[in-house]
């Protein structure tokens, strides 16, 4: 299953991966991916485009709704500064868990909109011209509803994904002042977590990185995460998707176009689910066979 985003290792290069994301808490819909090409040697670097200052911050939505003889001081009078350092510090604590050292943090206006801060655009070109990346990992650059149909409202994530495309662009398209040699992604791929199941490309096998994401959710205690609600979320979550792709847990991708391949793709985990018993396909699922592909 995770047969794209190896391809271009083959030759035994390691591969720079870039993440870009509105908030601190959107890596980690990708994070056990990523976990798994840092543990082949490969290089990630993780950008948020915000700090996420002005989202789920749920004790003081809790607080504000109390009378206010009932509300806790310390909470409702908190800076909007420090919430955002306490997000900042759980991102850099999550990519750490996942072998991720490069972690940049930007702080763009909040809610992002992309046209409302063209130097959020600029900012990632520069990135992508010293990261260098083989493969970019951002949100979908889609602005459309769950039936199809154009969205009425903007999203943050939305709007991150058509910046990081913007500046993708403008890194590719040679300086004749900076002399800075321009750069083209080879593949990009969008964070399943805002797709419906059908519309995935393909799924990762994270089932050996799942304890980990249930971690980084419980890191992220600023937004309220307790360790039931991250495990309910993890099983609904990467549990659906390793459901969908016949494994315990996986993350879903979309490719951002179509790719030119030399044949038709096998990966050789469709081989084995089709080659093999039907019970064996059972066990994988439920976590019995230790022994398969992609399990301690």
């Amino acid at each position: 299953m995770n047969e794209p985003l190896a391809s271009l290792s083959s030759s035994g290069e390691n591969l720079r991966i870039m993440v870009v994301v509105a908030h601190p808490h959107d890596f980690t819909h990708c994070a056990g991916t990523c976990g798994i090409h840092t543990a082949r040697g490969d290089e990630v670097t993780v950008v948020t485009l915000t700090t996420g200052k002005m989202k789920h911050n749920e004790r003081l939505y809790d607080e504000l709704i109390k009378p206010a003889d009932e509300q806790d001081a310390q909470i409702v009078n908190q800076s909007h500064e420090a919430y955002a350092e306490e997000k900042i510090g759980e991102l850099r604590a999550v990519c750490k868990l996942f072998g991720v050292t490069d972690v940049r943090v930007h702080g763009f206006r909040e809610p992002y909109r992309m046209d409302q801060v063209p130097e959020s655009v600029e900012a990632l070109k520069h990135i992508i011209l010293e990261v260098r990346p083989d493969i970019m990992i951002s949100h979908r650059r889609y602005l459309r509803g769950r039936s199809g149909m154009v969205s009425a409202s903007r999203n943050e994530h939305d709007e991150a994904g058509f910046a990081t495309h913007e500046a993708m662009y403008l890194a590719s398209v040679p300086d004749p002042e900076t002399k800075i040699p321009p750069h083209s992604v080879a593949l990009t791929y969008y964070v399943g977590a805002f797709f419906e199941t059908d519309e995935m490309d393909f799924y990762v096998d994270i089932s050996p990185w799942a304890e980990k994401r249930v971690q980084a959710e419980v890191l992220f205690a600023s937004q309220g995460h307790t360790q039931a609600f991250a495990r309910k979320r993890i099983d609904i979550q990467a549990g659906r998707a390793g459901w969908s792709s016949g494994t315990q847990y996986a993350e879903g991708f979309v490719r951002g176009a179509p790719e030119l391949l030399d044949g038709l793709p096998v990966p050789p985990r469709a081989l084995q689910f089709a080659r093999g018993g039907r019970l064996e396909a059972l066990k994988r699922l439920s976590g019995e066979d230790q022994t398969g592909k992609g399990h301690h």
